[in-house]
């Protein structure tokens, strides 16, 4: 029954997309607007240092819709549900979820309110998650595993943009639940992304990115939440041993791009407070605090062999190195929690909303877990 009602959901969303997109050229002057990405991976591990071995699988990893409408000329509305590996029969088969969907109130240039399910404005790939804006076939480890991707959470905060090149936003959300951090895969699992979010525990987070001209932009960004409370499915229950526990994230980033040449970085630290009471609770051994970055750069090879060509063909390469370990409080260190990812390969872009793309990533940890996958995939953006 269960299967059912998710195929049911699944069916009546995407059908309330098919209608609202059949008037939309008719109605395009009433302020609809429609877009959506998606993208088809190839993975095949052809080394693994436990030695075993894999078929390749392929796997269309994400189908986003997205639907937005000005009422006006400042108030508006936008959204995007995202479908995951096409099923959702089984609980490995996928998922489909609302990412975004939040009232936009652009009062001026420099101040707007927004309230509803909003993307955590965190990372670079958080805010700019089409599968076209990074060369990669996978998104960077450090951003899917210290910086959650997609993150998203129900809220209300504002936004603004100065002429001086500054733009800002603050929220205050739904924050994480502390039961769902552990060692390995860090906040994750914490993450309440809008579904029954409880407000037991509230999170506070900000953002500041300065354009310094044409090529360079360089921000930070900041996440807090309190963690006092266990939460399952909006269900709060206050530990009192957790009553000092929380997580400050915070990390900063830097974009700098020409016609040919990109090059893009980021560094992320989080603490969590109350650790080894967090531990003692759930024993789910997270670490006490978290540190990870990474490097990408790439250049745009095409016009050197075909001069009139808008045509974009880029190699690249990004080294990236993280540890949900960092630090530990009355656990031991696990060695395979500091890993490190080194990938390099082609992005070719047609178009600039479509990218052909190919990699090969060595994935390595402190301990003895190292694998090397060879990735292939498809990505579009309209």
């Amino acid at each position: 029954m269960k299967h059912i009602n998710h195929l049911i959901t699944s069916g009546l969303i995407l059908l309330f997309f098919l209608i609202l997109t059949q008037p939309t050229l008719a109605q395009e002057d009433h302020g609809i607007h429609v877009g959506g990405y998606g993208e088809l991976h190839y993975n095949d591990v052809v080394y693994d240092a436990n030695g075993e071995e894999t078929a390749g699988t392929l796997d269309f990893h994400r189908f986003a819709l997205l639907f937005g409408y000005d009422f006006n000329d400042w108030i508006s509305f936008n959204s995007e549900v995202e479908l995951e590996h096409t099923l959702l029969e089984t609980a490995e088969g996928g998922e489909i979820a609302l990412k975004q969907a939040y009232i936009d109130l652009a009062l001026k240039q420099a101040l707007g309110i927004r309230a509803g399910l909003m993307l955590v404005p965190v990372g670079i790939v958080n805010t700019e998650a089409e599968p076209n804006t990074f060369y990669s076939v996978e998104r960077p480890t450090v951003e899917e595993t210290l910086i959650p991707s997609t993150w998203s959470e129900s809220g209300v905060g504002i936004y603004g943009n100065t002429s001086s090149g500054l733009s800002y936003q603050a929220y205050l959300m739904a924050g994480l639940a502390p039961n769902g951090i552990d060692g390995r895969e860090g906040i994750t699992g914490a993450t309440q992304n809008g579904f029954k979010s409880s407000t037991a525990n509230l999170a506070l987070t900000g953002r500041l990115d300065y354009q310094f001209n044409h090529n360079f932009t360089a921000g930070a960004s900041y996440f807090y939440s309190s963690l006092n409370n266990t939460i399952e499915e909006g269900k709060a229950e206050k530990i009192s041993a957790l009553d000092k526990a929380n997580l400050n994230l915070a990390e900063i980033h830097a974009i700098y791009e020409t016609e040919r040449f990109e090059a893009r970085g980021l560094l992320s630290y989080s603490h969590l407070a109350e650790a080894e009471s967090i531990n003692n609770t759930f024993n789910n051994d997270a670490g006490e605090s978290q540190l990870g970055g990474y490097v990408t750069l790439a250049y745009d090879m095409l016009p050197s062999l075909a001069p009139a060509t808008s045509q974009q063909l880029y190699i690249f390469g990004r080294y990236g190195s993280f540890d949900t370990q960092y630090t530990t409080k009355a656990i031991p260190d696990n060695p395979e929690f500091h890993r490190t990812d080194y990938t390099f390969g082609l992005s070719y872009f047609p178009i600039e909303e479509v990218a052909f793309k190919a990699d090969y990533q060595i994935l390595t940890s402190a301990g003895d877990k190292s694998i090397r996958q060879l990735n292939l995939g498809v990505a579009y953006e309209f």
